[in-house]
């Protein structure tokens, strides 16, 4: 369990420098000591998305939904790796899959939270991201939120191009 852990940090701290290559040798280690679970997978296939191997990603994002049908984060990507394919039915189809599985939002975190924040602002380092976390803290659901206003356009965007023109006929 401890070494999952450890494989775990290592990978985030790839991800955090870019490094997604090195973060897929973490993850696969990960995928086969415990097995295949919807996070790591779906971590995967936003790495080989970042590499260039939209095939990869989708088959990863793809497994992590064989075990969870609704597992929100796999649905995004597939829906961006579509979309960057321009596949834009399949994209539209994703998107319309991660809406009807949009996470509840998140309660605010514990004022704790800042306090703790507010203490540590002695180090350079907090100090450096201390407004970046401040806003996360403040709002915990920011992406999704972001993302819910993107999904919206891109089905409005769709319906405009494709859905519109397919009911136009030439007699």
């Amino acid at each position: 369990m401890r070494s999952e852990i450890v494989r775990q940090m290592k990978a985030a701290r790839c991800i955090s420098r870019q490094d997604y290559e090195q973060a897929l040798v973490h993850l696969r280690a990960i995928k086969k000591t415990v097995g295949p679970d919807p996070h790591t997978l779906a971590t995967m296939a936003m790495c080989y998305e970042r590499v260039g191997d939209p095939q990869s990603a989708i088959k990863a994002a793809e497994e992590a939904l064989a075990i969870d049908s609704g597992h929100f984060a796999s649905l995004q990507r597939l829906a961006r790796i579509h979309l960057g394919l321009e596949d834009y039915a399949k994209a539209k189809d994703f998107v319309q899959r991660a809406l009807e599985h949009y996470p509840a939002p998140l309660p605010p975190p514990p004022r704790v939270y800042f306090w703790l924040l507010r203490l540590l602002r002695v180090f350079p380092r907090v100090r450096r991201v201390e407004q970046t976390v401040r806003q996360d803290l403040l709002n915990p659901n920011r992406n999704n939120e972001q993302w819910f206003g993107w999904a919206q356009h891109y089905l409005a965007w769709y319906e405009r191009e494709f859905e519109e023109k397919a009911t136009y006929t030439v007699h």
